[in-house]
């Protein structure tokens, strides 16, 4: 880093921030100060409820009314010095230009009603970057930097009939328009591939060195911050535990907390050796036979689908964002009906049911949606939330129904004052948390989860796929594990079928796929994989 990289850029200190819940105060960042310099790659490196998104949400005056900054100045380079706790804060003059914010809910943070071209127009034209006429081509140029091959098709997309990664990819692109002075990347890789994410962080590496872009990345990933940042900052509970040079602060950590971080990291990366091979005798429990789904008549997402997940089995689908996993998810549910072909339970075309027959079979198969804050009430606590299958489906009275949802909660990890706790009162990984507490409820036959750890951090990972897998052996369910990440599928799953553009390419055993698999778009995924561990095992 030269000297003129090494200036100060923006500067935090003392900041305070608490938050309100049932008259109470609770603290959330603790007199926290650090700085950023120019030029540099700085992570925010901690678990989910650590207090890095609130520290993004306080340097942009974006925090909930239920939030109160107690104390702490934001100064940025010599032209801003701001008290965060008054109220007279120029926000226009920091957001945007000055710090631009890449939110961690991708597809919450694209306006739903507007098309992906209004959304580049409302941000470019506000800040007076471009004239209408040079809309499109501006992004355009970016969102093809950004990896996609038809940019003009995509900017007449609207956010909801896009994949999670691609309006991930969408939302960097929107920031960079602006050329900030700072980006704040919150989580900007959770819900992608391992070839995006590598093409995101390529690209955001690329970016620092040759344009010097300032990058606060927050993240719970430590590959991510191993693989870009110059510096880390390891947060737990709103209190640093420990700073530095990234390769010194991961390769030989002084803090216990560091330490607890790389070992559940690296307990996910190994493949697991107690998982028993399946006899080849096992009954099928849910057949997918040549499965197709257009979506408006031309646009073919999934097609000659054909896959089966046997009884006790736990079947991963891995594929880059955008192949259609998620789709296939739900058709599988019943959320999309198929263009062609079946769906069988037990022998029972699935695919096209409707009334009551459709509420039986919600009781033997559940899905785990990718973006659990979207699918879950924002105006009921957590208790409430996990007990609304049992009440949409009659079952047990109020008094077992909030036993059930309290023993569940507790199960993945949501406990005392929490379980009363509404969706935006809580973090990301709290809420997924939530969303899979909800599923298991019904005690489902098949369960099926896409993406359902991609939002976790390490440690909560390994605690919800350890809970996951003992569930499954005690109630002997089947799992649909759809996911990006190689670690998760090496060690949870039996078999891993492999999806690229609609249609599966090999199903193989999970040792068989990571060591023989010839096919060019799945050993594409394994390097892409590879690249993102190495140096840190």
């Amino acid at each position: 880093m030269t000297d003129k990289q090494g200036e100060k850029i923006l500067q935090v200190t003392n900041l305070q921030v608490t938050y309100k819940h049932n008259q109470q105060s609770i603290n959330i960042l603790d007199d926290l100060t650090f700085d950023l310099r120019k030029g540099e790659i700085l992570a925010l490196l901690g678990e989910s409820g650590s207090g890095k998104s609130t520290i993004a949400k306080a340097i942009t005056g974006l925090l909930p009314p239920s939030a109160h900054i107690a104390g702490g100045t934001l100064q940025m380079g010599s032209t801003l010095n701001a008290d965060l706790s008054g109220k007279t804060v120029q926000w226009d003059l920091i957001r945007g230009r000055g710090i631009a914010m890449l939110f961690q809910d991708a597809q919450q943070a694209l306006n739903p009603v507007l098309k992906i071209k209004e959304n580049f127009k409302e941000s470019l034209l506000f800040h007076r970057l471009a004239a209408p006429d040079e809309v499109a081509s501006i992004s355009t140029r970016l969102l093809s930097m950004l990896g996609f091959k038809d940019a003009s098709s995509i900017l007449e997309c609207y956010p909801f009939q896009l994949s999670g990664g691609m309006c991930q990819r969408i939302c960097l692109a929107l920031a960079l328009c602006l050329k900030p002075a700072v980006l704040v990347a919150d989580e900007p890789t959770s819900a992608l591939d391992t070839v995006s994410q590598k093409e995101v962080l390529d690209l955001l590496k690329r970016l620092q060195e040759e344009l010097g872009l300032t990058v606060l990345l927050i993240t719970h990933d430590i590959a991510v911050a191993n693989a870009i940042s110059n510096r880390v900052i390891v947060l737990n509970k709103g209190v640093i535990e420990e700073e530095g040079d990234t390769r010194t602060v991961l390769s030989k950590p002084h803090a216990a907390y560091t330490r607890q971080l790389l070992v559940s990291r690296s307990q996910i990366a190994r493949p697991s050796h107690d998982r028993e091979l399946l006899k080849q005798h096992n009954e099928p429990l849910l057949e997918i036979i040549q499965l197709e789904k257009t979506f408006n008549r031309t646009k073919r997402v999934l097609h000659d689908v054909n896959l089966t997940l046997n009884q006790k089995e736990i079947l991963g689908i891995l594929g880059q964002s955008g192949c259609g996993k998620s789709t296939l998810a739900k058709c599988m549910i019943g959320l999309e009906s198929p263009s062609g072909g079946r769906v069988l339970y037990r022998g029972t075309d699935i695919s096209r049911l409707q009334g009551q027959q459709k509420r039986e079979i919600c009781k033997q198969i559940q899905l785990i949606f990718q973006d659990a804050r979207a699918s879950l009430n924002p105006g009921r606590n957590a208790l409430q939330l996990v007990q609304e299958p049992l009440q949409y489906l009659q079952i047990g009275s109020h008094r077992e129904r909030e036993a059930l949802a309290a023993f569940y909660l507790k199960e993945v990890g949501i406990v005392g004052d929490t379980q009363i706790r509404r969706p935006p009162q809580l973090s990301t990984g709290q809420c997924q948390r939530i969303a899979i507490a909800r599923a298991l409820v019904l005690k489902p036959k098949v369960l099926i989860c896409d993406e359902a750890v991609s939002a976790l951090d390490m440690r909560v990972q390994a605690q919800i796929l350890a809970l996951l897998q003992r569930l499954h052996k005690q109630f002997e369910f089947s799992i649909f594990m759809i996911s990006h990440d190689i670690r998760v599928l090496r060690s949870f799953c039996d078999h891993i079928a492999v999806m690229n553009n609609g249609s599966f390419s090999e199903v193989k055993r999970a040792s068989e796929l990571l060591h023989e698999s010839k096919q060019p778009h799945t050993q594409l995924l394994l390097k892409c994989a590879g690249d993102m561990e190495e140096g840190l095992y």
